[in-house]
């Protein structure tokens, strides 16, 4: 390769040949390339025998990274990435020796990362740059260590942990998903900056646990088989829009406002249609609905609070 054609801004690295690699001379080799400056998204492939990122130097525009590499075990080189944004590490659970300690090396943004260990969690505490976290399938969460990040939204995926919470102590995050955390049974200590989340497939989620998210203002849970009474969410008097999918919730409350006091949106899915009619004639101003009404503004929440980020 001389030269990169003007229609392409991304590169993947393959090396189905398994044929071992000098990261450094592919850097040197990779610098010399006509046309490298336009390369914006670099994909490391599964089968690539690169073990860090020192190729990263190459790349003066580089503003997006994909780490696929079943080799790779450090992220050397993420000192030359200083004009990126974004990175997505997805090892596998396989590569047990990869290490991120050199993250913070670069002003990311966002990250999406694969099986964090416990020493994954400790190096993202040194990212002063970084405001949006996706974590897959990670262990136990100690916000306490997060307290220098700049985080506004994080997801949890498939996260193996009992409990979560103490959020508060990232000052600056406010929207949370939740997604697939089956082992999730209850929310603890102080989660009042969250303003908006999603849970999504925690079926085991004591929803009365609830109560710590004071200044919550959209809501959305989906999945939850435990069964539980509206007025056990507690008085969460922040809250605008209420969204509960599949969930076994009595409704047990007919003043909405009295214990959620800027409400203004209510969907229950396993509510009849003479409930949301009740609901809706006690409570002017409350847009109440179940399974069978679609509201154009709920579905616009639903799909801005189930997004990689939250507007």
């Amino acid at each position: 390769m001389k030269r990169i054609e003007l229609d392409y801004d991304s590169i993947e690295f393959t090396n189905r040949l398994g044929i071992e690699v000098d990261s450094t001379e592919l850097s040197d080799f990779m610098g010399n390339v006509e046309g490298i400056g336009q390369i914006e998204t670099l994909s490391i492939n599964f089968s690539s025998q690169l073990k860090d990122l020192e190729v990263v130097r190459a790349f003066p525009n580089l503003r997006n990274i994909a780490v696929y590499g079943y080799q790779i075990t450090s992220l050397d080189g993420m000192g030359g990435f200083q004009q990126g944004e974004y990175i997505k590490i997805s090892t596998e659970s396989k590569n047990r020796r990869r290490r991120i300690a050199q993250i913070s090396q670069a002003p990311i943004k966002r990250m999406s990362l694969q099986f964090a260990r416990p020493e994954d969690l400790d190096a993202i505490g040194e990212c002063v740059t970084l405001n949006s976290l996706d974590l897959f399938r990670s262990m136990d969460l100690d916000f306490s260590k997060w307290k220098r990040v700049p985080l506004e939204s994080l997801g949890l995926m498939q996260g193996k942990f009992k409990e979560l919470g103490n959020t508060a102590q990232v000052e600056s995050l406010s929207n949370m998903r939740v997604l697939g955390c089956r082992n999730l049974e209850w929310f603890t200590g102080d989660n009042s900056r969250i303003t908006r989340m999603v849970i999504e497939g925690c079926k085991k989620l004591d929803l009365r646990t609830l109560q710590s998210f004071q200044n919550i203002e959209a809501l959305i849970v989906n999945g939850n088989s435990n069964k539980v009474a509206l007025n056990e969410i507690g008085e969460l008097k922040q809250l605008k829009s209420l969204w509960l999918i599949d969930c076994n919730v009595q409704v047990d409350i007919s003043n909405l406002k009295h214990q959620f006091s800027r409400l203004e949106e209510l969907q229950i899915s396993n509510m009849k249609n003479e409930q949301v009619l009740e609901l809706s004639q006690l409570n002017t101003g409350v847009i109440v609905s179940g399974r069978t009404y679609t509201l154009k503004g709920s579905l616009r929440t639903y799909k801005a609070l189930n997004g990689s980020l939250i507007e």
